[in-house]
């Protein structure tokens, strides 16, 4: 998932940047060194979450917010301030705001919040012209095969044209790992993991790929330590 990081002060942005690395290594920042930039981008970038200074030249973060809100489909914006001046309004646009210089204790519980919100719980898809809506705790894997997407539940496999790259970047956040070129797995049904194979809690055997085997183990680990 991208992350929109908006500030005229480089220091601030690298500062953002390497709390997200430490907190969220999974998402991509882009950064931006002015409201204008940032609104430009976002005519054909989608970003959910944006950090937002607000005292900026030009166009400030205030005004920046109310446009990017009066869309269809609205970010969750946090204001990065040195000031509270603006606080009281802020909230009519804003999720939250962070106080410069940023406490890291403060930006991990705002970031957590934000992504608990941003974080799916279900899947929308086509399949044979009738629109899918089903919950993500009920999908075992995603599989690719012959340009299309087969999306594999505990009780039926459905079949979509889309690719593992149109969801991998949407469900990293809702405990999927791309094992394979062709296999997004959900860790919540991974109940063995061999040297070559992953095995699912239906007895399913998915191959995993060498280069992917390190990085899974990492954050299966992780998983399995956040759901104890």
């Amino acid at each position: 998932m991208q992350v929109a990081i908006c500030d005229d002060e480089e220091q601030e942005r690298e500062s953002i940047v390497a709390l997200l690395k430490q907190y969220a290594p999974d998402l991509v920042p882009v950064c931006f060194s002015s409201a204008d930039n940032l609104l430009q981008a976002s005519r054909d970038t989608f970003f959910p979450l944006i950090y937002l200074d607000i005292e900026m030249d030009s166009t400030n973060g205030f005004d920046a917010a109310e446009e990017l809100m009066a869309k269809t489909v609205t970010p969750l914006i946090v204001f990065v301030t040195k000031s509270t001046t603006y606080t009281v309004r802020g909230y009519d646009v804003a999720f939250h705001y962070l106080v410069k210089p940023i406490c890291e204790q403060k930006f991990a519980e705002v970031l957590e919040r934000a992504l608990h919100i941003l974080t799916p719980r279900y899947f929308c898809f086509s399949s044979e012209g009738v629109l899918q809506r089903i919950p993500l705790r009920d999908i075992l894997y995603f599989e690719s095969q012959s340009y299309m997407l087969l999306i594999h539940t505990q009780h039926i496999t459905y079949k979509t044209r889309l690719s593992l790259k149109d969801v991998e970047s949407n469900l990293c956040k809702a405990s999927f790992f791309r094992i394979h070129a062709s296999f997004l797995v959900n860790l919540h049904y991974v109940v063995r993991i061999f040297k070559t194979d992953v095995e699912l809690q239906d007895g399913t055997l998915l191959k995993i790929s060498r280069g992917k085997k390190k990085a899974f183990d990492l954050a299966f680990t992780a998983f399995l330590r956040a759901n104890i």
